[in-house]
């Protein structure tokens, strides 16, 4: 079941293949991220670390990084969107504040969330 503190994983590679290739890319030095607009009410999203980051520890690595982001966020992203994002090397090095700072921007600049700060 659905809860907004939670997002749905898209995990058949036909969903991320058509995110990847009919949404909006949306990127910073760390992270891309594309968007598409969906028609279900529950949010999906996807979580790619290829090779070009590393060995399996780099990549597990980069996953963490980026669920713990995508977590962190969960509660204010609107609900029509499926994403997907996609690891760079360099959010391997990166500080957390400056990562935090990072996907909020990138989230907020794709419209995925909105600033009440």
């Amino acid at each position: 079941m659905f809860t907004k503190d939670k997002l749905a994983v898209l995990r058949k590679a036909s969903e991320i293949e058509t995110v990847r290739k009919e949404g909006r890319s949306f990127s910073n030095r760390y992270v891309v991220l594309v968007t598409k607009k969906r028609a279900a009410a529950v949010p999906g999203y996807a979580l790619i670390a290829s090779r070009t980051v590393g060995g399996a520890v780099e990549r597990n690595r980069c996953k963490r990084r980026m669920r713990s982001r995508v977590a962190m966020f969960a509660a204010g992203i609107v609900d029509d969107y499926d994403f997907v994002l996609i690891a760079r090397k360099d959010l391997l090095t990166a500080e957390a504040d400056t990562l935090d700072k990072a996907f909020k921007q990138l989230f907020m600049k794709a419209g995925l969330i909105h600033d009440h700060d």
